[in-house]
């Protein structure tokens, strides 16, 4: 497909004409994926967006653990291992998706009721809500934005492969009208946009897609291996940093909330920020499992990269010694991509 102006219109019975798409058009397509990946079909071309944060976050890791494996349409089995961020983001959003079912996230507004009757009505110890709707607004835009370039260099990586053409043209305000209504009318939309700097491409999510097209070329083993690490943190501090930094950590409902977890008093009933290499929310093998440390200052952008670096140390490592039972976990985390949305979300 060229890149040009959408110009032609076919007018004529049985007439065939070429259909020339830019930049902003096969960025429509993108996230039309992204939309549809989280949303139920209700009738001919009508959607619904599924509701419940920890559903999505089920078909987020889901999806990010297709692309890891080239399951997704455009995916290329002999290339397994390109996109290696996806590997351990699949595992990633499944603990999400854990998190949110912890009891003090699941059942925040039960809590907000509870303390509205110990507390001043106006004291943010009424907002037990943002660590849920901050890990669901996170995950939910880390996903449209990370998704939708996957999907675009799955099916178009020439326009990636010639100075990044199409990436750093990337704008919302840009898309296609039908797809930009969608986008600007998901959750979140109004102040997400412009704390993601309208999905404008930033110097990490460059270099990761630059990676990705070595790690294609590579055939010696070992710098392959150097190279997929590679990708993965520069992934990881796009991700962590413009990304999720400014649009939850920032949050001050939300890192006021995980401050007050820190506090001795509540932290026996605050959850566990862990990652397990598995399809299961926890699991006893310590060697399959990743543990914040207790005095990880969560909001704090560094104090979080300590952990994730050596998440992405134990991920790197487990698949390489235990390749078989990782594989084994992204194929059950796949299956998830219609996880049902709740009969009921309050």
């Amino acid at each position: 497909m060229a890149i040009g102006t959408v110009k032609v219109v076919n007018d004529e019975k049985n007439k065939i004409v070429d259909i020339v798409c830019d930049c902003d058009t096969l960025w429509s397509f993108a996230h039309q994926f992204s939309y549809l990946r989280l949303s139920d079909k209700t009738g001919e071309n009508k959607y619904h967006f599924i509701n419940l944060y920890a559903a999505r976050a089920r078909r987020i890791a889901a999806t990010y653990a297709r692309f890891y494996l080239e399951l997704e349409d455009g995916g290329d089995k002999s290339k397994i291992g390109r996109y290696y961020w996806m590997g351990l983001a699949a595992f990633a959003s499944k603990s999400v998706g854990c998190l949110l079912d912890e009891f003090t996230v699941k059942n925040p507004y039960k809590m907000g009721k509870y303390l509205s009757q110990l507390f001043d009505a106006n004291s943010d110890w009424l907002k037990p809500q943002a660590v849920g709707d901050g890990l669901g607004q996170g995950n939910l835009w880390l996903f449209m934005d990370i998704a939708s370039s996957h999907w675009f260099y799955n099916h178009y990586p020439e326009h990636f492969k010639e100075g990044m053409e199409c990436e750093i043209k990337r704008h919302s305000s840009n898309l296609e009208p039908p797809v930009k209504k969608v986008l600007n009318d998901l959750p979140w939309a109004e102040e997400t946009l412009s704390e993601v700097n309208f999905f404008k491409p930033t110097e990490k999510v460059i270099e990761a897609f630059e990676l990705i097209k070595q790690i294609e070329d590579e055939t010696d083993v070992n710098k392959r291996l150097e190279l997929q690490i590679d990708q993965l943190l520069a992934t990881a501090i796009h991700e962590q940093g413009p990304i999720l930094q400014n649009l939850i950590y920032n949050n001050p409902d939300f890192s006021s909330w995980t401050k007050r977890q820190r506090k001795w008093y509540i932290q026996w009933f605050s959850p566990t920020y862990q990652l397990s290499f598995s399809h299961l929310c926890d699991i006893k093998d310590d060697n399959y499992k990743s543990v914040a440390p207790d005095d990880m200052i969560v909001e704090d952008y560094d104090s979080r990269m300590e952990w994730i670096n050596q998440v992405a140390d134990d991920f790197h490592k487990l698949m390489q010694t235990k390749k078989n039972h990782m594989m084994k976990e992204l194929n059950i985390i796949a299956q998830w991509v219609d996880e049902p949305d709740a009969k009921m979300v309050i």
